[in-house]
């Protein structure tokens, strides 16, 4: 029989080698289920009929620093695993956190190397005239950029490969982040505690006595942090982060309903980008019913981005100003070449890139979320 030790040694080699962002171990009526979260989708994986759940929970419970007594609370944590690399081995972060569920405690593990390989915007996704727009935006000395999009679309990674372009000597970098994922070089990560009364905007207040050039906020979540950040961008500073919203123009609608002055919005948003993630059909079968050993019998090859890119410029404030409707101001950044989500993934679609199926779950989160 396995011990627990070993199988949970196994089951994280078994995430990373097959790519998984996500480890779910689930308690059910007779047993436990595990499942890996691969290109955005849970898939059921075998499990060991003598690995019961309460012990693998609890040697995860305790590898993370958690109350392994603790069963009616959740709870939140995590570890350290290194992976063995032919020049030696590489850290991995395990984030996890618990859940009391009917059955049991289901715990989820998040896996993250430990330091980032930071991508090109090319290599997201984007396309080559996005690119250009938002390396103009990124020449600016101060104003604010936003990444808009659901969670789990890959905003934080978008904004490390921004990062990218700015990292150069003679800039101090700050980033203000809930929870930390990845550890960067040359960046002062401050990591934010809500309990203990490091919020964003007590966070972002405090950078601003740091003599900072560029800011990074994990998220514009209310009117305070979006009044500090909007201040903070129209007084010298860079300031880049990310918001939960539909589009770009929803953005800008939603910074206007938190009570932030159009003149402000005007004035401090130098651009908005807005994504998603779509799986990337598997080169080597082309048929998702079928699959292959490249792409391990599921039909898809990762994943990638698709945006759209809204540079704020003079010829917008005036629609800003008058808080026109989203449909009025779309429709005239249409007219003047702005091209869409939709149009981009139909795009994608057309070129075999991603399946009709993508569209089906675009076109269903749109009509979901159709106010700002």
């Amino acid at each position: 029989m396995t011990d627990v030790s070993t199988y949970v040694q196994e089951l994280i080699e078994r995430g990373l080698q097959l790519g998984a962002s996500d480890i779910h171990i689930e308690p059910i009526l007779d047993g436990v289920q595990i499942r890996f979260r691969m290109n955005g989708v849970l898939q059921e994986m075998e499990w060991k009929e003598e690995v019961w759940g309460p012990p693998l929970v609890s040697r995860l419970k305790l590898l993370s620093g958690m109350d392994i007594g603790e069963r009616r609370l959740p709870q939140d944590g995590g570890f350290s695993f290194f992976k063995e690399q032919d020049d030696g081995k590489e850290a991995i972060d395990i984030r996890t956190a618990t859940l009391p569920t009917i059955y049991g405690e289901k715990i989820v593990m998040r896996l993250l190397p430990h330091h980032t390989r930071f991508q090109s915007l090319g290599s997201l996704g984007m396309e080559p005239f996005h690119c250009r727009a938002v390396k103009e935006m990124l020449l600016q000395s101060q104003g604010m950029i936003l990444i808009a999009g659901p969670t789990g679309c890959g905003k934080t990674t978008t904004m490390y490969a921004m990062l990218h372009e700015l990292q150069r000597e003679g800039r101090n970098v700050v980033s203000l982040e809930q929870p930390v994922e990845y550890r960067i070089a040359g960046v002062n990560q401050v990591q934010i505690h809500p309990r203990s009364g490091l919020s964003f905007h007590e966070g972002l207040r405090a950078v601003l006595r740091q003599d900072p050039d560029v800011i990074l906020v994990g998220e514009i979540r209310d009117k305070q942090t979006a009044e500090v950040a909007v201040r903070a961008a129209l007084t010298g500073h860079l300031i880049i982060s990310t918001i939960h919203t539909q589009d770009t123009l929803s953005t800008i609608v939603r910074l206007l309903d938190m009570g932030i002055e159009p003149y402000l919005v005007s004035s401090a948003i130098k651009g908005v980008i807005a994504q998603r993630l779509i799986r990337r059909v598997c080169p080597a079968c082309y048929r998702r019913s079928t699959g292959c050993k490249e792409c391990g019998g599921t039909g898809f090859a990762g994943r990638t981005g698709i945006y759209e890119v809204l540079k704020i410029e003079e010829d917008l404030h005036p629609y800003i100003l008058n808080r026109s409707p989203v449909d009025e101001m779309r429709n005239y950044v249409i007219s003047n070449g702005f091209c869409p989500l939709s149009s981009l993934l139909e795009e994608k679609i057309i070129q075999g890139v991603a399946e009709t199926h993508e569209f089906q779950l675009y076109t269903a989160y749109e009509r979901k979320n159709s106010l700002v």
